[in-house]
This record gives structure tokens, C-alpha cells and sequence, in this order.
């Protein structure tokens, strides 16, 4: 009860935000007497989401599983990307001007490219997730691994350390917030992608759901969706930072602190 109260104190006020926010939109439309294929009411966006919670529950496990993959694929790729980056000039002057120019090709061109290479199944979903989510991961990694006091690296190798232990015990602790918080950026980002991939062609997961919705035009039905969509990013991004507080709650404590001056 204690945590639930302390979460209360210190979020008050994006929940106050948020309930203000839901409040103004339903008195416009009301006011305004918005048609609800237009916009519908939060309101009736909630019974939509109580009434047809048998449909968009069926229709999330498909987006998590595609999410959750695609970050895995992308946490894997962008590490395997970030310490050559960081660590090789070949990497910083080769790899990474390689990566910017393929970040400016629109995801959603590549899309329908996937479908055809590996069909209308989970793949192409969690390769679209996979690209968009570890792009950030390179690059705050990389950055992280490089942002370390010259000072310190030689200190390290007058020690005797070698390229490996400086790598091990000064540049990959150092890393570490910069890394988490690229996750946090990155497993938002691959719930995009599941939902793109859907949008291109699938059979269930909620952005099947968002475009049967808009092709029926029932608003309401995909806002339930988008709500369910915004539910996952919510839940996925907590995760990874709760497993964050869980490896490094010292140091983020720590970082809280603020020195006395008297």
C-alpha cells in the first residue's frame, strides 16, 4: 500500500493531466455534436473497449509476440553494431554513415518488400519491429562505450589492463545508461513496427484490428484499439524499467541525490 500511495504523490499530476485531457475532448465532442466516425467520445470508446473485449484481447497476443521479438532482434543486432562503431574507426567512418542512410528509407516502403520475401506470418512483422527498434540502441551504445574521461582510460592502462578488462570494468558500466535508455526508447518503437507490419498484411494482432476498423469506418472500435496499442508501449516500456531498477537501483538513486552546499 505504501509503493501505491508513493506512486499516487509522485504522478499526481500526469494523472490529473490525463484526466483533464479526457474530460476536455468529451465535453468538445458533446458540445460540438461531433459525429462519431469523426471522433468519438472517450466514453464510448470505454464501451467499446468493455463490449468487444473478447475481439481486441484475442487480437493482442499476436502484437505482443511480434513487439517482443522484434526488440530482442533489434537489442541483438544494435550491441553487435554499437562496440565496433565505438570501438574501430572503420566502424565510426564505415558502419555508421551505412546505418543513417538506411534509417532515411521509410519502413513502411520496405514493408510489402518483407511480405514477399517471407510471407504474411510473424516474420515480416518482427523484421519491421527488429529495424525500427535498434537503430537507438546503436547509437546511444556506441555513444555510452565512447563517452568515458581519457583520464580514466589511461589510468586503467598504466594499471596494466588490457583493451579487454578497460572495455569490461570502465567503458560497459559507464554504458549502461545511455544502453537502458535506448530500450526504453527502442521497445516503445518496435510496438510501431508490429503495427505497421500489420497494416501491410495479417490476419489477427491489433493493427489488423485499427484497419478493419477504418475500413468499416468504426472510429470508435479503432481507438479501442489504439488505446490497447498504447497499453502494450506502457507496459513494455515499465518493464524494461523495472529490470533497469532491478541491475542498477543504486545508481539511479544515487543520481537522485542532489550535494549539499552548506
Amino acid at each position: 500500500m505504501d509503493r501505491i500511495a508513493s506512486w499516487v504523490r509522485s504522478n499526481v499530476g500526469a494523472v490529473g493531466l490525463v484526466i483533464g485531457l479526457l474530460a476536455l475532448w468529451e465535453a468538445a465532442v458533446r458540445l460540438l455534436s461531433v459525429e462519431s466516425f469523426i471522433l468519438p467520445a472517450p466514453s464510448s470508446v470505454l464501451v467499446d473497449l468493455w463490449k468487444e473485449r473478447s475481439y481486441l484481447l484475442s487480437n493482442t497476443p499476436a502484437t505482443v509476440i511480434e513487439t517482443w521479438a522484434g526488440f530482442a532482434l533489434g537489442l541483438v543486432a544494435g550491441v553487435a553494431l554499437a562496440i565496433p562503431i565505438a570501438l574501430t574507426s572503420f566502424g565510426a567512418k564505415a558502419i555508421m554513415p551505412l546505418l543513417v542512410a538506411t534509417q532515411a528509407v521509410p519502413k513502411t516502403a520496405l514493408a510489402p518488400l518483407f511480405v514477399v520475401w517471407f510471407g504474411f506470418g510473424l516474420t515480416p512483422k518482427i523484421v519491421i519491429a527488429a529495424l525500427i527498434a535498434f537503430f537507438p540502441i546503436v547509437v546511444n551504445l556506441a555513444k555510452g562505450l565512447t563517452a568515458v574521461e581519457p583520464e580514466l582510460v589511461q589510468y586503467f592502462r598504466t594499471l596494466g589492463a588490457s583493451g579487454a578488462k578497460i572495455f569490461l570494468r570502465l567503458r560497459l558500466p559507464n554504458s549502461m545508461p545511455y544502453f537502458f535508455a535506448s530500450l526504453k526508447v527502442a521497445v516503445s518503437l518496435a510496438t510501431v513496427g508490429a503495427i505497421v507490419g500489420e497494416f501491410i498484411g495479417a490476419d489477427s494482432g491489433l493493427g489488423f484490428v485499427i484497419l478493419q476498423a477504418i475500413n468499416n469506418l468504426d472510429t470508435t472500435i479503432m481507438f479501442a484499439a489504439l488505446f490497447m496499442v498504447s497499453l502494450i508501449g506502457i507496459i513494455s516500456y515499465g518493464i524494461v524499467g523495472l529490470i533497469e531498477r532491478a541491475l542498477f537501483g543504486w545508481q539511479i538513486a544515487s543520481d537522485k541525490e542532489v550535494p549539499s552546499t552548506a
